[in-house]
């Protein structure tokens, strides 16, 4: 008996021994790459012999610095020579190897760049500028240089300077690391103004009024400013030390506006020639100017939608850029005929209008959504290339529409004035300040549809819009009440 159990005990440490060397394990392991540069990643692969069932990695200056998977893959941002250290382990067995110097990793080439927090400072600021250099410098030379006068130099990677001298400067970057060098100049790239300096300037809410409307205008001096003699041709009152003054108007004009900045040591001066536009002011119901703008600026200030978009980028009459609207051939405005009544009354419709366009065109447009025959008014050109080269109709009784042959051909792509009025039975159309045509009717209609909208750029009818201008269009002003030939005239000459 004694003879078995010994042979039992003999036979259990001798399976022992052979399933422990059966679970024996060599750590070993490769990468994808041993030399990369900064930023780039690294795939590891496990090359271990025998039966692994866990892994624990660590990576000297890795991202991540340990990972448990059997082939992980590890990023490295910085430039240098790393170990890499892997254990590996079973249920009975584990075992490790490190690689010292296994991965090295070097500097990538500089791409020097740099922002700074502002470009114009006055004098005795401080402007922060930040490098957003890549390749990871290691050292950093800026140099600013005045066009006269001593350069300021720093070794800050991020340098706040401040520039006590007035002047254009020149900002210069020069970096390095161990194993490149870049640089990067913005010739004038800052200007520091002396603080003692003034340059007058000066803007408006709006540059055009009616008589008996006001202007806001609005200081834009540049530099220390600490005092403003305005002085206002025309205005009311004719001078105002304020820096945003508001001013009165009663005569229509064009009119001057003057500005004198100053400091307890030096001046300037900005003066604008015809800068304001102001028209006549009695029965005045809408005013748009289209300065930069398709606002309606009149006593009621009508709130204006727009479809599409009108642009200012050109320029006006007088040659002002932004100060008349394009209209495109899909962009118009309205606003509830309501605003502005015209119902039964006289009224006269003044426009500035120039178009080489040959289609039919709508410039304006009283109600009309009911389609012809509809309570309405309306001022439209090329309903033919003959007899019909502007049409003007307010749907009085018979025959109601003004039609105009050549002396109505208004598509030359040249600036033409055209004023509409009504004045009781009499209906007439001006252009360029001289009355072309005029029509009497038996009977007044009402022009003003209830609900309905004044259109500009398009017409409105039974389903939908159509007739859209192309072209630009500037002082469109109306009056509810009928104007003399003198008073035309005086309107065109504005």
């Amino acid at each position: 008996m004694k003879r078995i159990l010994v042979l039992i005990a003999i036979t259990a440490v001798l399976g022992s021994c052979k399933k422990d060397k059966d679970m024996s394990i060599t750590p070993d392991f490769t990468s994808d790459k041993q030399e990369v540069l900064a930023g780039e990643t690294v795939n590891f692969s496990d090359l271990s012999a025998g039966p692994a069932s866990r892994w624990k990695w660590t990576f000297q200056g890795g991202d991540p610095a340990t990972s448990d998977l059997s082939g992980p893959a590890v990023k490295y941002m910085q430039p240098g020579t790393y170990e890499v250290t892997l254990e590996i382990s079973n249920t009975a067995n584990s075992a490790t190897t490190k690689k010292t110097g296994f991965i090295k990793v070097g500097y990538n080439q500089l791409v020097v760049d740099f922002t700074a927090s502002k470009t114009t400072a006055l004098q005795g600021e401080t402007i922060t500028f930040t490098d957003k250099t890549t390749g990871i410098p290691s050292t950093w030379s800026w140099t600013f240089t005045p066009e006269t006068g001593t350069p300021i130099t720093s070794s800050e990677q991020s340098p706040g300077i401040k520039f006590d001298v007035p002047g254009i400067y020149t900002v210069k970057l020069a970096t390095t690391n161990p194993e490149y060098s870049g640089e990067k100049t913005v010739e004038k790239m800052i200007t520091i103004i002396d603080i003692t300096a003034v340059t007058a300037e000066f803007g408006a809410v709006n540059t055009a009024t009616w008589a008996g409307g006001e202007i806001q205008f609005e200081d834009e001096s540049l530099g220390t400013v600490t005092g403003w003699t305005w002085t206002f041709d025309g205005g009311t009152p004719a001078s105002s030390t304020d820096q945003h003054p508001k001013i009165k108007y009663n005569t229509p004009g064009r009119y001057k506006v003057k500005l004198v900045a100053n400091n307890t040591s030096k001046n300037s001066t900005a003066e604008k020639e015809a800068y304001i536009l102001v028209v006549p002011g009695t029965d005045l119901i809408g005013f748009f100017p289209f300065n930069n703008s398709y606002a309606e600026v009149g006593p009621g200030n009508a709130a204006i939608t727009q479809t599409g978009a009108v642009g200012f980028a050109n320029a006006d009459r007088k040659g002002v850029t932004g100060n008349a609207g394009y209209f495109n051939g899909s962009a118009w405005l309205s606003t509830p005929s309501s605003n502005f009544d015209l119902g039964a009354n006289n009224f006269s419709i003044s426009v500035w209008m120039k178009s080489g366009g040959t289609a039919r065109m709508m410039i304006w447009q009283e109600s009309g959504k009911n389609g012809s025959g509809d309570n309405q008014s309306w001022l439209r050109m090329n309903d033919n290339a003959t007899t019909q080269f502007l049409r003007f109709n307010t749907e009085n009784p018979g025959s109601a529409i003004i039609s105009m042959a050549t002396e109505g051909k208004v598509n030359d792509d040249v600036w033409h004035h055209i004023v509409c009025v009504r004045d009781g039975l009499l209906t007439k159309v001006y252009i360029d300040g001289v009355k072309v045509k005029e029509m009497t009717t038996s009977a007044v209609k009402t022009v003003t549809g209830a609900g309905q909208l004044f259109k500009i750029g398009a017409q409105e009818g039974l389903t939908s819009m159509s007739n859209f201008y192309t072209g630009m269009i500037d002082d469109l002003i109306i009056y509810k009440r009928a104007f003399t030939d003198a008073e035309v005239s005086a309107l065109f000459n504005l």
